[in-house]
């Protein structure tokens, strides 16, 4: 399968395509209209069980039907309405995989999205509980005044977390405008 490295979800696939196999608690902390899902479940390994998270009951029901009319609606998908950082208490095992797709749900009221503070709840627990060599992979939008204040905080988080604990990179297109999203990944060392 060839990417084009042209935006932060294709990036997040491509980092993501030869990691979801071996994984056995995969995370989409905020599953929208459930591409994200789509492409963990796709890649699920037959024991691992993919969680999928969002605020918006419609973003739910959008995220279960994609799964459905792709026939990877299943046992091994556990799909929860809610806040991720309440949610993500409901697992009890390590995290291999924990993806988050900050911002409004496209086509959906952009005045529900993604607020800092609670990002950084669930981004931390998450640090909690990944497992070694696990991965966080969060896309970010600072397109808006709301995504530039969660990209900025994401920012000055993940710098103060120790090197001798975690691997931690961002990427951001250079030539683009209209201010793309920033992906920033996060892997714990073992």
């Amino acid at each position: 399968m060839s990417y084009t490295l042209h935006n932060a979800v294709s990036l997040c696939h491509l980092l993501l395509e030869s990691y979801v196999a071996d994984a056995s608690i995969v995370v989409d902390m905020t599953c929208g209209n459930g591409h994200d899902t789509l492409f963990l479940r796709e890649r699920l390994a037959p024991r691992a069980t993919l969680y999928a998270f969002d605020i918006q009951e419609p973003a739910v029901q959008a995220t279960k039907k994609r799964l459905q009319q792709a026939g990877k609606w299943d046992e091994q998908v556990i799909l929860r309405q809610g806040s991720h950082e309440k949610l993500i208490h409901m697992i009890d095992a390590e995290i291999d995989i924990c993806v988050f797709n900050l911002g409004y749900l496209p086509a959906g009221n952009h005045n529900i999205h993604t607020e800092f503070a609670i990002t950084l709840k669930a981004l931390k627990i998450c640090l909690h509980k990944l497992s070694k060599k696990g991965m966080i992979i969060m896309a970010a939008y600072p397109g808006t005044r709301a995504g530039a204040e969660e990209a900025m905080g994401v920012a000055e988080f993940l710098q103060q977390l120790p090197q001798e604990q975690y691997h931690v990179s961002l990427w951001q297109p250079l030539n683009q405008i209209h201010e793309p999203p920033i992906l920033y990944i996060v892997q714990r060392r073992s």
